[in-house]
């Protein structure tokens, strides 16, 4: 298989990735908006239970879109060795996408960790999408 080809299908994969995590992120502005009605006790989208899952699931997403991110990030580097092109640049967005990856499994342990508890994605707000 010839590197342009290559290169085709880790962008279609990065397509496809990108567009569940749009998904992923209206899954956290339901939640986000969730959280905002208790807050304010009025009617909420969601019990407790599904929140609490459905925050637990986008966790689990959100860490299964930044292996692809990152698997992605390591075909790029390893086409881009192939063609002789520079890698520093190719070994920072590696670099980013394992930091990313560490970020993701802390935030989810945290949901889980606070299962059963009464538990708010406000903490996270100002980084919803992790």
């Amino acid at each position: 298989m010839n590197t342009q080809k290559q290169e085709a299908d880790v962008l279609d994969l990065q397509l496809v990735a990108t567009i569940v995590y749009i998904g992923s992120l209206i899954i956290s502005i339901f939640l986000t908006y969730n959280d905002k009605m208790d807050v304010l006790n009025l009617d909420k989208i969601f019990t407790e239970k599904q929140n609490r899952n459905l925050s637990i699931f986008n966790r689990f997403l959100v860490v299964i879109l930044t292996l692809v991110f990152l698997y992605a990030s390591y075909e790029t580097r390893r086409l881009a060795k192939i063609k002789g092109e520079k890698l520093e640049n190719f070994n920072l967005q590696v670099m980013a996408s394992e930091i990313s990856l560490i970020s993701t499994l802390i935030v989810l342990y945290v949901v889980i960790k606070s299962q059963g508890e009464q538990y708010s994605i406000i903490s996270g707000i100002s980084n919803p999408n992790l």
